[in-house]
Parts: C-alpha cells; structure tokens; sequence
C-alpha cells in the first residue's frame, strides 16, 4: 500500500475496505491502496483510454458529452452568475471548451493524453495543451474559475492540483467539479459492486462531507453540492456495463451488445440521475 497521509485530515490511519482501496479511519475518506507514479498514469491514458477501454467512442458520443457539458454551464452559472474565463485541468478533446466559447467564456485548458488534445487544439481550434497541471504556467488572477469534470478521482496527488487552484484563483473566484460520490445511497448499498470503482483510473473517493472537508484545508468554500443528471447513450451505458458493471448487469450488457445493431444504441439517448455523481461548486474565500 502507498503510504501517504489522509489529504482530508493528515492522518496515517488506513484500513483496507474492499476492492483495492483503503478507508481512513479517522475521517472516512477514501482512496485507491495503490497510487501510480505519473509516467504510470501517463501510459494509463493512450489512445485506447478514449477508444474501448475507459469509454466505448468518446467522440462518437459527442451528442452525448455536448448535451452534459450544455446542462452544467447553465447551472454553474446559475449557482456562480456569468464567468468571464474558466480553465479547465482534464480538457480531453475539448467539448467543455467548445461549449464554454460558444457561451462567450474566454477558455482553455490541459490534458496529458496527446490524441485528445491533438483533436482539441488542431481540430476544434481551442486553447488546449499537453502537459500536466502541475507543470502549467498561469499568472495568477488569469482565470476566474476553475474546473474538473469527472477528473479529481483520477489525480494520485489532488492535494496538489488544489492547493494550485487556490493559489491561482482570485479572491471569489470558483472550482467547479463533479466526481463519484461515495457516501450515496446507491454507492453505500452496493457497497463493492460500485460502478465507480475502478483503479488504477478511479483513485480518490470523495462523500459530500470528505470533499467540503478537503477543498475547506485549501481555503475553498463549498457553497453548493448537488447530485447531477446525466445524459448517456444506450452504446456508451452497454459497453461501460460490459467493462466496469458485476454479475447480472455485465452479463445482460453483453448480450444485448450482441443483438442490437450499434447504429441503434447510439442513437438511443436517456438521461438518468442516480444520486452518486456530485456537482461541487467552492468559492475562495
């Protein structure tokens, strides 16, 4: 097991919970055993991330992501009033880019996968670039606000990424994430068979509580957590079933996959909130 104290509450009290991750005892926060190394997580996320191994066709699902990303900018803003600028860390191939330009946000963002923002910077024309966060350079006050979506849980160290956030934003400027929520009730009756969980992508398992908790060490004031809706197509649903799903479901997932034509899946849409995906809006105080 990687030793690291708590990045909630510093302690060094972890007991293993189920599936490879561990449970801190002190402030119930929760985290993958095993932490990878960055050239780890480099190679975790090649072009198969996107294509077959993660997500069944990240782009041909772009309906899809653009539907979500369209949804989120209209309650960000509703919770945050209009934003001048954002950047966003995990930018994959630049949808949230492309939707926060097209509302008249001054935008740009970052990823470590080079196909993705490859297609963000020479496809969609956005300011994206490879690299980590951590070795990015922005002035401070360059950005009013900041987002991850569906990226916290994949950092080794977001004690880092954070504590950069925070030193970059502005006094009122905003972090904006979503990320599994651990402490749901979907998440806490299914216990290990949580689609969630999946190390080595899936490393950080934040609850309403651990995220107010951890972004509050790094002067961040949640103001608003929320469970959120999620459009999804029947392909993408199938195939993330087929990799990530237990039992019955993984099973009916791959038959069906086997009978309907994919032509029909990706057109079949449903927007679904099951309660354990979590909009975090923090404001720096």
């Amino acid at each position: 097991m990687t030793r690291q104290a708590c990045i909630v509450c510093d302690a060094d009290a972890w007991a293993l919970l189920y599936r490879d991750l561990a449970r801190c005892e002190r402030c119930g926060f929760v985290r993958a055993r095993d932490l990878p190394t960055r050239d780890e997580i480099e190679r975790l996320y090649g072009p198969g991330y996107f294509q077959g191994e993660e997500y069944a066709n990240y782009l041909g699902d772009r309906p899809v992501h653009m539907a979500n990303f369209c949804r989120r900018f209209q309650r960000i803003t509703a919770i945050a009033g209009r934003l001048e600028s954002m950047y966003e860390i995990g930018c994959a191939h630049g949808l949230w880019l492309q939707t926060a330009a097209e509302h008249g946000v001054r935008a740009a963002g970052i990823d470590i996968s080079p196909e993705a923002v490859r297609h963000a910077a020479e496809t969609l024309k956005l300011d994206a670039t490879l690299g980590s966060f951590e070795d990015a350079r922005i002035a401070a006050g360059q950005f009013e606000a900041f987002c991850m979506w569906d990226t916290i849980e994949h950092l080794a160290h977001p004690e880092v990424v954070v504590a950069k956030i925070a030193a970059l934003l502005p006094v009122g400027g905003w972090l904006f994430a979503t990320t599994g929520d651990i402490g749901s009730k979907v998440a806490q009756r299914q216990a290990a068979r949580w689609r969630m969980i999946h190390p080595p992508t899936h490393l950080q398992y934040f609850s309403r509580d651990t995220v107010r908790r951890f972004f509050s060490r790094h002067g961040l004031q949640v103001t608003s957590i929320e469970s959120t809706p999620m459009c999804r197509s029947l392909q993408g649903t199938l195939e993330g079933l087929k990799l990530f799903g237990q039992g019955p479901l993984r099973t009916a997932a791959g038959i069906l996959s086997s009978i309907v034509p994919p032509a029909v899946t990706r057109r079949v849409r449903f927007t679904l909130d099951l309660g354990d995906i979590m909009l975090v809006c923090a404001r720096k105080n």
